[in-house]
């Protein structure tokens, strides 16, 4: 008996289905992706993660408000810097804490590999988005908070100006006109390695 052969138009028709079927899915995929980020914009709940709550017992329902409660305080914090990933190759001149974000000061490379790189400095605030803490370049120095801006500029001043002396004083300002929650540490280059989920999870529980 020999095998059936099957005819050359049906195997193309058969290919052009699959590959819209393909297209499909990858539409109805991007369609969801952008669903939940705007979800996640107006605070809406994904339908997956109510009907977990629906199943739930009330000793499970305590659990998630005991949840909840955690990670709301946990929002409260600035993030830490093994917490966050910085762009590749940057050099992270100075780091700061105001309120719920962790400033820094960073030079990076425009990945031309032109002679001025790196460029900046620049200034980069991070907050927990999530389970991320994606970055946000702060570009209008003016409107960054007061005690942040009087801890970067005499950096900055440095940097524009090397052949300045630089004194304590002059780097940090006076003591006695910083916050006592307000730390800034004078950085290397340094290379960031961040912390996974689990490990974040049980650093902060």
């Amino acid at each position: 008996m020999g095998i059936p052969v099957q005819p050359i138009d049906d195997l193309a028709d058969a290919q052009h289905r699959a590959k819209m079927r393909l297209t499909e899915i990858e539409r109805e995929h991007e369609r969801q992706v952008r669903q939940r980020r705007q979800d996640r914009k107006e605070g809406k709940l994904d339908r997956r993660l109510l009907e977990g709550i629906y199943a739930c017992t009330p000793q499970q329902l305590q659990e998630v408000i005991r949840v909840a409660r955690r990670e709301l305080k946990d929002y409260k914090r600035p993030p830490e810097l093994p917490d966050i990933r910085l762009y590749r190759n940057s050099e992270l001149l100075a780091h700061a804490v105001h309120k719920n974000k962790l400033y820094c000061l960073e030079r990076r490379p425009c990945g031309k590999q032109c002679c001025k790189c790196p460029h900046g400095p620049y200034v980069y605030s991070y907050k927990r988005n999530g389970k991320f803490y994606p970055q946000k370049k702060e570009r209008e120095f003016s409107r960054l908070p007061k005690p942040i801006r009087d801890l970067f500029e005499p950096i900055i001043a440095e940097l524009k100006n090397p052949s300045a002396p630089a004194t304590p004083a002059r780097l940090f300002g006076p003591r006695s006109n910083r916050p006592p929650n307000l730390v800034l540490v004078r950085c290397p280059r340094t290379e960031i390695v961040p912390l996974s989920t689990s490990e974040r999870q049980k650093r902060w529980s």
